[in-house]
């Protein structure tokens, strides 16, 4: 009876679980080609307009001002003072990068990649975000977003 009752309550949980995990299918907030072939964007993901809002917007507290702020610390390890700050960076490049399309999604990877390197214990270029941040910067302006200075 006890076998039963635990495998109802997991069964039970499971599908709150799935429930609450939400819909099956994200529909992007842009509009998307009639024709696959002619798309560049994945299901499921944003155009490179919204990861460039997603980036740039925010001012002081935007993931484009925390990069530039905070770059040069990438050639050394984290430290106990800039360790959080390195974080935050990474995780924000990680909520953008759920949701990016492939191309804005691999630079985005490229800025973040030294910034997970300093955290993991290593030191990386910062001329390597510098680079990136600029191709993103570039990405961005193509799209018809207006990059700040």
């Amino acid at each position: 009876m006890r076998t039963l009752v635990a495998a109802t309550a997991a069964l039970s949980a499971a599908f709150l679980l799935a429930a609450c995990a939400g819909p099956d299918t994200v529909e992007p907030a842009a509009e998307t080609s009639a024709t696959p072939e002619a798309s560049t964007q994945s299901e499921g993901t944003v155009d490179a307009l919204t990861t460039c809002r997603g980036y740039y917007d925010g001012e002081d507290l935007s993931i484009h001002a925390r990069v530039t702020r905070w770059t040069p610390a990438v050639a050394e390890p984290a430290t106990e003072e800039n360790g959080a700050e390195l974080a935050i960076i990474r995780d924000r490049i990680d909520a953008q990068l759920r949701w990016a399309d492939d191309e804005p999604a691999a630079i985005l990877r490229t800025v973040q990649a030294p910034f997970v390197t300093a955290i993991e214990g290593g030191s990386a270029e910062p001329a390597d975000v510098e680079s990136a941040a600029t191709a993103l910067a570039v990405l961005c302006g193509e799209t018809g977003y207006t990059v700040p200075e």
